[in-house]
C-alpha cells in the first residue's frame, strides 16, 4: 500500500466516523499550527494491517476519549476506565476497518486485533508523524508505521 493513499482514505474516513459513531465534528491541523497541542493524559491504539508491513497507531486525549464515551454511552451512566480503553480501541477498528474498505483492497488485506491503552506519558505523540484532527476542541493523531522487514 502507498503512503499517501492510506493518508487521503484516513483524511477521508477519521470525519465521517467520528460524525457518525460520536456525533462529534473533526478539523485537520497541521503541528506546527498554533491550535496544536500536546495532551497531558491521553490513549493509544494500535492496528496492524494483515500482509502489508503498516500498521496504524491511533493517539486521543483523555477529553477526546471521554467525549467519545459520554456521546455513546450517555451521561446517565458513569464510565469507567475499561470502557474508555474499550471505545478508544473500537474507534481504532472502525476506522482502520473503514480505511482498508475505502482503499479498495484485494480480500488478501485485512486486520489484525487491536489493542489499546492509556498512555503514563503522552510524550511519544511529539515524535510519532502523522496526520492530527481537532475533534471538538480535543485531539487525535494518526501515523501509519512502516514495520521494518
Amino acid at each position: 500500500m502507498k503512503r499517501e493513499e492510506i493518508q487521503r482514505a484516513v483524511r477521508e474516513t477519521v470525519p465521517r466516523v467520528f460524525e457518525e459513531m460520536y456525533f462529534m465534528f473533526t478539523e485537520p491541523i497541521v503541528e506546527d499550527d498554533p491550535a496544536f497541542f500536546s495532551p497531558e493524559s491521553c490513549f493509544k491504539a494500535s492496528i496492524a494491517v494483515k500482509n502489508s508491513s503498516e500498521f496504524l497507531v491511533f493517539y486521543g486525549s483523555e477529553k477526546l476519549v471521554k467525549g467519545m464515551a459520554t456521546n455513546l454511552l450517555g451521561k446517565d451512566k458513569p464510565i469507567k476506565e475499561t470502557d474508555l480503553v474499550d471505545i478508544f480501541k473500537e474507534s481504532a477498528n472502525v476506522i482502520a476497518g473503514n480505511v482498508v474498505t475505502n482503499l479498495s483492497l484485494d480480500g488478501s488485506v485485512g486486520l489484525n486485533v487491536p489493542v489499546a491503552e492509556r498512555l503514563g506519558d503522552c510524550s511519544e505523540l511529539q515524535s510519532a508523524q502523522g496526520i492530527v484532527f481537532n475533534i471538538d476542541d480535543a485531539f487525535f493523531k494518526v501515523s501509519i508505521v512502516t514495520s521494518e522487514s
